[in-house]
């Protein structure tokens, strides 16, 4: 039977009672991430829209606590009527804040504003056994302890169910505008790589098959066409049947952005991070690129897909795999929390 605890102890409960009982769980949100991982069968759905009140907001601070079940919209209306945003959260307004650090998934901003993980400043996790843990601090002056906001943001639901975030905001900018422009992917990596080079902190620089597109914030003054680019708008989210997330080295993108140029391939390089989106639709392509960011460095895994593009999402098991193991041990006794997505759960051939 499905659950929506509607406090943090009513989660810790519910999670201590399927430990007990050795019940698989699935933790869901809005669902918009739920098709990460390998695929798996869930003895219950624990939901966690019932955690959705925002329980502080100091501006002065530009910090904002809620509960995991918030989504992003509440977050960005209540920060944007003091003029405050969440630059690091991606575009997806009912996504959950637990989803989202659970994920980890980092809007186009990240350039200038960072991954989602440095926005977190505190977090309260129901741990698989039932335990109520929190760490880091609702400032930066009082963080202590180990860094749990880095360990649990993306973690997937396989440490515990984050019920509680303080995140950190940013001023809106006075300006923000979206600049294209368009010719052979020679050139346009040419540009990108001006743009990089000869403009200070651009929020984003999209580079895509025969197009990029630069995000510029600021002071209005500041914020103009580069030189080669005019006026656009920001581009549509890349859609496919699957979707994987290569990260190569921020200097090996262009040369992994050319390769899959060169193969045809639809992507979505988001330069100077080291981070591209790239939709496949059959488990060759996810096995093609991600032999691709391999031999640059890197790494690739499926984020969103039907079961067969998830049989084999992460590739070959991370270095530490054994620590992953113990830390998850420590979190979760009995292994109840959506183990499909637990990175290291087996070995799994290069």
């Amino acid at each position: 039977m499905d659950l929506t605890p509607g406090t943090r102890e009513e989660m810790a409960q519910a999670l201590a009672a399927a430990t007990r009982d050795g019940r698989v769980v699935d933790i869901r949100g809005a669902g918009l991430h739920s098709r990460r991982g390998r695929p798996f069968d869930a003895d219950q759905v624990i939901h966690t829209s019932g955690l959705a009140r925002i329980v502080d907001h100091i501006p002065d601070d530009m910090t904002i606590t809620v509960e995991g079940g918030v989504t992003v919209g509440q977050v960005l209306d209540a920060a944007g009527a003091h003029g405050q945003g969440w630059p690091q959260a991606p575009a997806q307004p009912g996504a959950t804040v637990g989803g989202v650090l659970a994920a980890a998934v980092s809007g186009r901003r990240r350039l200038r504003f960072g991954p989602v993980r440095d926005s977190l400043l505190e977090v309260v996790v129901a741990t698989g056994d039932g335990r109520i843990v929190k760490g880091g601090g609702r400032t930066v002056k009082t963080v202590t302890g180990y860094d749990l906001p880095r360990l649990l943001t993306g973690s997937l639901g396989t440490l515990g169910v984050i019920v509680q975030a303080t995140l950190r905001l940013w001023p809106l900018p006075m300006a923000e505008r979206w600049f294209t422009a368009r010719g052979d992917d020679d050139a346009m990596l040419a540009l990108a790589q001006r743009v990089l080079q000869q403009l200070h902190r651009p929020t984003a620089v999209i580079l895509r098959p025969g197009a990029l597109h630069v995000c510029l914030t600021g002071v209005p003054g500041d914020v103009v066409p580069p030189e080669g680019m005019s006026e656009g708008d920001e581009p549509a989210m890349l859609e496919g049947p699957g979707m994987v997330e290569a990260g190569v080295p921020p200097g090996s993108l262009p040369a992994f952005a050319r390769r899959l140029a060169g193969d045809g391939r639809a992507f979505e390089a988001w330069m100077g991070t080291g981070v591209c989106m790239v939709p496949v639709a059959s488990p060759g392509e996810v096995v093609a690129v991600r032999d691709l960011a391999m031999l640059h460095g890197g790494h690739a895994q499926v984020v969103d897909g039907d079961d067969a593009l998830r049989a084999d999402p992460f590739g070959p098991v991370p270095a530490g795999a054994d620590i992953m193991r113990r830390i998850r041990d420590s979190f979760d006794p009995a292994g109840i929390l959506c183990p499909g997505r637990f990175a290291a759960a087996e070995a799994v051939p290069a």
